[in-house]
């Protein structure tokens, strides 16, 4: 029933009703009452024919109501729709729709500006310092968008997400590839694989710690679904050692004197004893029966340890203290056809890391293992590549990472709790390393670093997984 539907059932109602209060009866003049007559000597007018009570008088077919009924106001009449009722009804669904494609409008606007902004940003983060042509219009741009959107929005103070350019190279970074990673780790590959998969992207991956066994740890990464089965990884020590370029290996032998014989101690290991029943070498082997170690042993003091790969090929040698067992003085690594690429010296008779070419020459020298990653990726690993670095900000090689952002990489942090590593997440708020841009863990993440930060941060939030995290 329609709003005037009721208000004309209302006025209908409150002239039918014989007991509505509201509605009076007419009544005669009691000073015009003849008692001598015992009658009323004058009708008011509109009474109607006069009648006592001793009179069946009945003009009405029976209807007591007579009076009442002759004086029963009549029923109102609906009123014909108006034209102009259709006209503002119409303007009004018109303003209406009006109304809401412009709020469409503003927020297809409000992401465009968001979107071009983000751009920008990504620009200025990815141009060295010389490209004063190219800052100066991306920061002109950035000035350009947050004068339309103080215009349209009162503020200009509004996150971009990241600005993810199909042309470039993404890899996430690890100090090490864990075989078991605890639920947190793995999660965090999972929301960085999901998240650039969203978009169309690859997240690759790199490691920088030696691990004979990173390449089995990686299938067993993609098979568990924690990366992309097409995603790859860069390993340093694979690389500088020349694993990735399936160079053909021919598996070691141990060296064997006339004079020496064996002694088995179990599947897996063997004792190598000299004439005088001296210990020579202890041999370990893996589940293959592939050599694996061989302990080296002079006058039952350990010298060193020579480290086989999956392939059984040498891999390294570790030197050892001949005061001190568990003393390590220097490490030897080698390609996989026998020549010596590094050398790690724990002494200070010498430097630190040195690195050498296929022909022994010393290339460089470096004073730690963070110079020795940043030399590799710049020089080697990623050499002439559009490439961002996505570091967690738990990494021990964090800081120096965020250092290639000086030669043209794009360096962006993860974090995925608030909580963790709160000295760092501190310098990134204050901005002391001045970052623009973060991967957030969860919403939680995003909103504490956009409330927080001191300049303005382009964030985007992982994507959340779906089920729960089981481990492999």
């Amino acid at each position: 029933m329609s709003f005037f539907d009721r208000k004309n059932k209302d006025n209908d109602d409150n002239y039918s009703d014989l007991n509505n209060s509201s509605y009076q009866q007419p009544q005669p003049d009691q000073n015009n009452f003849d008692q001598a007559q015992n009658q009323y000597n004058d009708a008011q007018a509109g009474m109607g024919t006069q009648f006592s009570p001793d009179q069946n008088f009945d003009n009405n077919g029976g209807n007591n109501n007579y009076y009442f009924d002759q004086n029963q106001p009549q029923q109102p009449q609906p009123q014909p729709q108006m034209a102009g009722d259709e006209e503002w009804q119409y303007t009004e669904q018109s303003l209406q729709s009006t109304l809401d494609q412009g709020a469409d409008l503003k927020a297809q606007l409000r992401s465009q500006l968001l979107a071009d902004r983000s751009y920008c940003n990504h620009v200025l983060r990815n141009t060295n310092s010389d490209q004063v042509e190219d800052r100066q219009q991306a920061t002109n741009r950035i000035n350009d968008i947050n004068a339309s959107l103080k215009e349209w929005f009162g503020t200009d103070e509004m996150a971009n997400e990241i600005y993810m350019d199909a042309n470039r190279d993404y890899y996430i970074f690890t100090d090490d590839l864990a075989a078991n990673p605890d639920d947190e780790t793995s999660k965090m590959w999972q929301q960085l694989t999901m998240t650039l998969a969203d978009k169309g992207l690859l997240a690759n991956a790199i490691s920088v710690t030696y691990n004979d066994q990173v390449d089995q740890a990686w299938m067993n990464y993609q098979n568990a679904g924690f990366v992309d089965g097409n995603a790859f990884l860069l390993n340093m020590y694979n690389d500088l050692q020349g694993r990735n370029f399936n160079t053909p290996a021919t598996p070691a032998e141990i060296p064997f004197d006339a004079n020496y014989r064996v002694q088995h101690v179990t599947d897996k290991v063997d004792k190598i004893l000299d004439s005088d029943d001296k210990l020579v070498m202890e041999v370990s082997r893996n589940a293959n029966h592939q050599l694996q170690i061989i302990r080296h042993y002079r006058k039952d003091n350990l010298l060193s340890r020579d480290i086989f790969d999956v392939n059984g090929v040498i891999s390294a040698t570790q030197f050892y203290d001949h005061r001190d067992a568990n003393k390590v003085v220097r490490e030897n690594f080698y390609r996989q056809d026998g020549t010596l690429v590094l050398i790690k010296s724990y002494t200070n008779d010498e430097p630190y890391i040195q690195l050498f070419s296929e022909g022994n020459v010393l290339i460089s020298t470096f004073d730690s293992d963070e110079d020795l990653i940043v030399w590799w990726l710049k020089n080697q690993a990623l050499k002439q590549t559009a490439a961002t670095i996505f570091v967690s900000i738990n990494s021990e090689y964090y800081k120096k990472i965020l250092t290639l952002r000086d030669s043209g990489f794009e360096v962006i942090p993860v974090v995925m709790k608030q909580s963790e590593n709160a000295d760092i997440i501190s310098d990134l708020i204050d901005g002391k390393d001045k970052v623009s841009a973060v991967l957030a863990g969860n919403d939680d993440v995003n909103t504490y670093l956009n409330k927080n930060s001191k300049n303005k941060l382009d964030i985007t939030t992982l994507k959340e997984l779906d089920t729960p995290i089981y481990k492999q």
